[in-house]
């Protein structure tokens, strides 16, 4: 247990980035109030989901046109993979985003007959929980991890939540509120001053459980790797790969793949059956492993641009950062 602490990927923390745009994009936290979810669930019960969509087409419209940084982020994007852009492309990119988080009501309150499901590879999750193995699921915000959670829960499959503090808390709410308080999802919080959340991961593994984590976006004063990511240099946190080295346990990349009006193809791939950080190629390890990440995320970001969820400049790297690299001893 005297390892334990290290896994905290809170804890690995790298100096404090001077990138005033990806800070201001950092602090700015998923915000939501039970008011606000109350608000939307009177209107998906009211409208429906077709309803509840054509609606959502006006207020985007509105939202676009003033929502300049997350427009410029997304025409970018588009850009870096090779597709022109403009400001309709921005807008369905924008619109894209609504229609996925809307659907996580009706995905939380178990109406999956709205729902059409294409699975691949999704057979490994259900072999490690039947043989009493949990593994971490290594997702991106890219797409919907609500729809992979909410089919497994369909197969039965237990999955956890890990998140930061005030945004577990705030998924824990919108849990709470949209399936009236009956959610059997564990939403477990890192709390930075507390590296006790390591023990509940560890005991959720032991048990055979899966624990969800995303390895895409870095919290404020993360430790982090680089990877190449769609021809540049990206920082990926390095928090999932200790954390699984510590727990000794498979790691599996997920994918929800929206496809409009009402289809998700849902994909799970081995990252690795145990991660391996020997002390003397530490930093080459995690690098590694969140290169296999990087590559296969920017394989499904390619084919389906429209699910990158990521509205701030991804490959912005300081000068700090090019110097550390790879900040994780």
């Amino acid at each position: 247990m005297a390892e334990l602490p290290q896994a905290s990927p809170r804890e690995a923390s790298a100096p404090a980035i001077p990138d005033e745009e990806g800070e201001a994009w950092l602090a700015r936290r998923e915000r939501g109030s039970r008011l606000g979810i109350r608000a939307l669930l009177v209107v998906t019960r009211v409208l429906g989901r077709r309803g509840a969509r054509a609606l959502l087409r006006l207020i985007m419209l509105y939202f676009v046109l003033f929502a300049g940084d997350a427009r410029r982020a997304s025409r970018a994007f588009h850009a870096r993979v090779g597709r022109r852009s403009s400001f309709w492309t921005a807008y369905r990119h924008l619109l894209r985003f609504a229609e996925v988080a809307l659907d996580r009501v009706f995905l939380v309150r178990g109406e999956l007959d709205h729902f059409e499901f294409d699975r691949e590879g999704t057979q490994l999750m259900r072999d490690a929980v039947a043989e009493g193995r949990g593994a971490i699921l290594l997702g991106a915000h890219f797409g919907s991890f609500e729809a992979m959670r909410a089919a497994g829960r369909d197969s039965s499959l237990p999955i956890n939540i890990l998140a930061h503090n005030d945004n577990a808390r705030m998924i824990a709410a919108f849990l709470d509120e949209v399936s009236g308080g009956q959610s059997k999802v564990r939403v477990i919080e890192v709390d930075p001053s507390d590296r006790t959340y390591i023990l509940s991961v560890k005991q959720r593994i032991d048990e055979g459980e899966l624990v969800a984590v995303l390895g895409d976006r870095l919290g404020l004063n993360d430790r982090f790797t680089t990877a190449e990511f769609f021809g540049a240099p990206a920082r990926f946190p390095s928090g999932p790969y200790i954390m699984a080295s510590v727990l000794r346990c498979p790691v599996f990349m997920v994918f929800g793949t929206y496809v409009a009006p009402r289809r998700y193809v849902l994909r799970c791939e081995l990252l690795a059956t145990q991660v391996e950080l020997p002390r003397a190629a530490r930093e080459e390890a995690i690098a590694g492993y969140a290169q296999q990440y990087a590559a296969r995320l920017e394989h499904y970001a390619r084919a389906a641009p429209d699910n990158w969820f990521n509205f701030y400049d991804f490959w912005r790297m300081s000068v700090d950062d090019q110097q550390a690299q790879s900040p994780t001893a």
